[in-house]
Formats: C-alpha cells, structure tokens, sequence
C-alpha cells in the first residue's frame, strides 16, 4: 500500500511527488514513456545538452520551481541572461527592454512610446487595469492608445511570454498580469546554472526515491474509484493500490483515466477540449562561435526568439563549440497544416543564418522540433485560470489533479509548477 500513487512523470508531477517523499510518505510514480521529465525532457548528443525547446525558467530565482527545490533540501543556482535585442529587417539589433530602465534607452521607441510605456507600469503597478477578463491583447492594446514601437514590443513579449504571436486571441488579463510578476519580483527570465538535468530533473527524481519509486514504461489505464473514493490505479500488470492518486497528465487526456461522463462536470468535460500552444524549435550545434550575445534575441518575421544557450551556461555545449537554440510559436490549428509547419520553418532557417552567418559553415548537426503541445493551455479568454480544472474533482475524494492544465497561476512551464505548490498545500495544509 502506497501513500500516493502519481500518474505521470512530467515535472510537475516530479516536483509534488518529491515534496511528499521528503515528508516521509511512501510515493509509486507511473511515467508511460521510457523517461522522465515529460515536455522537460533533456537529450544529450556529442557532448551538447539539448532542452526540449528553450527552457529559460520564468521568475528564475524567485520562482515556483526554485522554491520546490529549497523545500526539498536541493536548491538550486540559476544564471542570468545578458542584454536581450530585437533584430529589425534590416538585421540591426535594437535593446530589447527587460525592465523600465530599458525602456528609457531603447532605440525600438519614440520619446512619446517611452512615455506612454512608463504610464502604462505605473497604471499596471497601482492595480489599473482590471476587468479585462474577455479582452484580448489587440484590444487592450487599442484601448490604451499603444501604437508603433511600443506595439511591436508588446506583440512579443506576449509571444514569448504567453506562447502566442497572436495579439487577437491572447487574454489582456494573463498578459498584464504575468508583466506585473515581472515588476513585483525584479526577475523575468534566468537558466539553470548546471541546466535540467543536474539540477532540476535529477535532484526531483532523487528525492523521490528516497521513499518512493519511478517504474516508467508503465502506462495506467484507470484510476480505481471506489465508494466515491481513489484508492489506487489499474495497468496492464493489475491494480495497484495507495491512499491517495495524484494525475499528473493534460486535461486533454484525462477521459482515458476517468469515466468523465458519469462525474456529470461541465468543466471536466470542457477539460477535455482545452486548446494548448505549440510551435517550432530548431537547435544548431556550432563549431567555434555563433554570437557573443549571452540574452534573449526577438524576430518579427517571423515572430520568433532564441538564444546562444552556451553562452549563458557554457556546459550546454563542449569547450570550443556553440548552442544555438530558437523557438518559433504557431497557433495550434496552423501546427495541424503541414505546408504551413514547413513555411515557418524555411522562414526561420533563413533569418538565423543570415543573422548569424557561422550557422551556414561550421554547424556540426540541426534539431528540428515540431511540437504540437509547448504548455497544455493556450492562455486565450475562454481559457484562463478560473475556467481551467482546479486540484480535486467534485464527487471523487483523494484524487488530485497537477500540471500546466489545471487552474494554477502564471503562464506557460511556470503554470506547471505553481501547481506543485498549490496542489501540496491542497494536500498537506502546508505552505511551501
């Protein structure tokens, strides 16, 4: 008998299942794939460390993750990227502002898009802007007069820091909330020092074995509902039982674990349709140097950022060599059309290696990822936190539910693990 069985191996759940073992409970983890990690997976190749996509850690040091590891005993360093550019159409590289500062130095803006920029901080900070849970970033953008520069600005940052390019979809709440944690912690992004593997992935699985064990190449084919009541999950191989279940899988995909129609959930099943982000990542592993640049760089065209990601921790690659990583977000209906992927994906090849010549001589070998699930949700009105599954489901006991679908705060990976904290304190009664 388990305390808390937890279906899925994905980060979040590696991080609740990491916390309760280092409380002392007695923890079974079932990963279906060959590894852990899930949409964290690392994958090493001649010496280059590659992420599954970029893997900056939103908040870095202040973060939700950062706060998992020090509740376990395994905290972590992190490191900051340097200055971050936009690269205009005619290749020049304009500072890209990570903090009000930036913005009174960038050449992306005019004397009035500054001002206009710092009176929209100071509105931002004093708790202006609310009720703007059914507009979209365009029409938040039109309502405030945003034009030029300051537009371009805020069409990007709301794709990388939503995962959508597209301004007319994207929730003005989400965006001006998630730009407002950037203010209030001082951090936007930072890396892993030693990166996911070394420090995040490896010291989760660790501390989950300390009482507990990961069998992965197992899949659960149901959690066991009894009396109104988890008490374990069926595989192949039989029941397994435990206390407590834990589900760590999309929303998307949880109808394969529960009969979602006798649970009579209007949410539960609209669970079931939750439109995730997606898009392109392409990684180039480079002989000698790419770009002394150790900060995020932005495309327009088409929207698109990246980084040298040996740059800004070197042990991503060997000594002497380069890791260009670059991610390109495409709506999910636009990921379903091949000669669409294929377009963007030309585009974008094209752009890196005319910015960054070194790419079309000394690359050693390309990853090209196409991936149809970046984060579970796509941040849009009709999806935000309160209209996402929260921790339990009404009508069954000690079943939890974690992961980047459920209605935790926050915007892409960090929505992951603010739900590891949250679905804890669901649990325990405890804070982190």
């Amino acid at each position: 008998m388990y305390d808390f069985i937890v279906v899925g191996g994905g980060i979040a759940g590696l991080e609740l299942g990491a916390m309760l073992s280092h409380d002392g409970h007695r923890i079974m983890l079932f990963e279906q794939s060959e590894r852990v990690g899930g949409r964290s997976f690392v994958h090493s190749k001649d010496g280059f460390i590659l992420d599954n996509g970029i893997h900056l850690v939103r908040f870095g040091r202040k973060s939700a993750v950062a706060r998992v590891l020090r509740h376990v005993g395994k905290p972590i360093e992190f490191v900051s990227p340097g200055t971050a550019y936009l690269v205009d159409k005619d290749d020049r590289f304009i500072l890209f502002p990570t903090g009000p500062a930036g913005f009174l130095k960038s050449k992306l803006f005019t004397f009035s898009e500054r001002l206009k920029a710092l009176k929209v901080m100071v509105k931002l900070r004093a708790g202006g802007y609310r009720g703007l849970d059914r507009y979209t970033v365009e029409d938040w953008m039109q309502g405030e007069g945003i034009e030029g520069g300051l537009k371009r600005y805020f069409r990007l940052v709301s794709a990388s820091m939503l995962v959508c390019s597209m301004t007319s979809i994207a929730s003005a709440r989400a965006f001006v909330e998630n730009v407002d944690a950037v203010l209030k912690t001082g951090v936007s992004v930072e890396y892993p020092l030693h990166g996911w593997q070394n420090d995040i992935i490896g010291p989760l699985v660790d501390t989950i074995k300390q009482n507990g064990e990961i069998t992965t190449g197992t899949r659960v084919d149901e959690v066991v509902i009894e009396g109104g009541k988890a008490t374990g999950v069926r595989t192949k191989s039989g029941t397994i039982r435990a206390n407590n279940v834990i589900v760590d899988v999309p929303s998307q995909e949880i109808g394969h674990l529960l009969d979602v129609g006798a649970l009579k959930s209007e949410r539960l099943r609209s669970a079931l349709g939750l439109v995730p982000t997606s898009g392109i990542a392409v990684d180039y592993a480079v002989q000698g140097s790419v770009s002394g640049i150790d900060g995020l760089i932005y495309f327009e065209d088409p929207i698109s950022f990246g980084c040298v990601v040996s740059n800004i921790a070197p042990s991503m690659a060997p000594a002497g060599k380069s890791l260009l990583t670059w991610f390109c977000p495409i709506h999910n209906e636009e990921m379903k059309q091949k000669d669409k992927v294929i377009g963007y994906q030309q585009r974008l090849e094209s752009r890196l290696e005319r910015v960054f010549p070194a790419l079309k001589g000394d690359t050693l070998f390309k990853r090209v990822l196409y991936m149809d699930t970046v984060d579970g949700v796509e941040l849009n009105i009709n999806q935000l936190q309160e209209k996402r599954l929260g921790y339990v489901i009404d009508g069954i006991d000690n079943l939890y539910l974690v992961g980047d679908t459920t209605a935790a705060a926050g915007a892409g990976g960090d929505i992951a693990h603010e739900s590891s904290i949250g679905c804890y304190e669901k649990i325990t009664g405890g804070t982190v």
